[in-house]
């Protein structure tokens, strides 16, 4: 059991709180409330001005008229709304996995001493610094039916060039290729950093054991990857369902609905079609779906990682 002390008046403190009351920790809470403020006001008072607003029927310049879970019942008779979650998931599904799976590639090369280490690095961590508009931006002209480089090399090939954002079957898969590129390096650089943190005498005994390269990977350094791996995937799904700048400048979620993932299908419902009682319930549903997997992450982080 904590020991405890008697504060002024005779309170009895819990020795595990009687730092939070001390003269350091309440100085602390003075200098962070402008930053708690700011942060109150441009998030948490939209966040609950939005979960307000998805109980009324806006009105714009008219008075709103409160129509309790009308809208929820709207969305989830929408055709369109379970066509639009199914792309979120599987868009953010694949994206996480084949970045994931890229990242781990270009983190085991580089964990290895070769001329030009240093040089490689950096090239392959410049995608992460470019702004998501100007990589929608140039992707959007690498897909060009007639003057993008993708085409070019299917005709170099003989092979009849692809409408990559024009046609359904492409649409999504485009989109996921440049959200991979522009995103990979945050996997790459991280295994790379705890791969850098293995000691190297495991290596060295199993290698004297007679271990394979293949031994060596499966059962030494997977494992030590697999706590940071784990967070570092749910975080990345987090970002990833919440993404709305590159599907919106590439495709705005088409053609007709094959590439809309909930962003900008709110965004659509809100701005386009001016339901914004809608897309606010829309928005609640996906914040409670956001809430899930940021309590999932706390939860591995506090026990793969130790971050308490």
């Amino acid at each position: 059991m904590s020991r405890s002390t008697s504060a002024t008046g005779g309170i009895t403190i819990p020795e595990e709180y009687q730092y939070w009351l001390s003269k350091e920790s309440l100085w602390g809470w003075l200098f962070l409330l402008p930053t708690l403020a700011a942060l109150a006001l441009i998030s948490v008072v939209p966040i609950l001005r939005g979960i307000a607003l998805s109980f009324y029927e806006y009105g714009g310049l008219e008075e709103d008229v409160f129509i309790g879970l009308e809208n929820y019942a709207r969305v989830f008779a929408l055709p369109d709304f379970w066509v639009v979650m199914k792309n979120t998931f599987v868009w953010s599904f694949t994206a996480v996995v084949l970045m994931a799976m890229v990242g781990l590639g270009f983190a085991i090369l580089l964990n290895r001493d070769f001329k030009g280490r240093s040089i490689a690095t950096t090239l392959l961590l410049l995608p992460w610094t470019i702004p998501f508009i100007a990589v929608a931006l140039n992707w959007t002209l690498l897909f060009n039916y007639e003057l993008g480089m993708f085409n070019g090399l299917l005709e170099v090939f003989g092979i009849q060039g692809v409408a990559w954002l024009g046609r359904s079957r492409y649409a999504l898969f485009s989109v996921t290729m440049a959200y991979v590129w522009r995103n990979f390096p945050f996997f790459m650089i991280t295994f790379l950093a705890a791969m850098k943190g293995i000691p190297q005498d495991l290596y060295e005994a199993a290698k004297v054991d007679g271990s394979t390269r293949l031994d060596l990977f499966r059962h030494i350094t997977l494992p030590f990857l697999q706590p940071i791996g784990i967070v570092t995937t749910l975080l990345m799904s987090l970002w990833t369902l919440n993404h709305f700048t590159l599907v919106f400048v590439m495709t705005s979620g088409g053609p007709g609905n094959s590439s809309m993932v909930l962003p900008v299908y709110i965004y659509r419902q809100a701005f386009i079609q001016n339901n914004f009682g809608v897309a606010a319930a829309i928005a609640v549903v996906m914040l409670v779906i956001m809430l899930g997997y940021g309590m999932v992450y706390l939860r591995l982080y506090e026990d793969e990682v130790g971050g308490k």
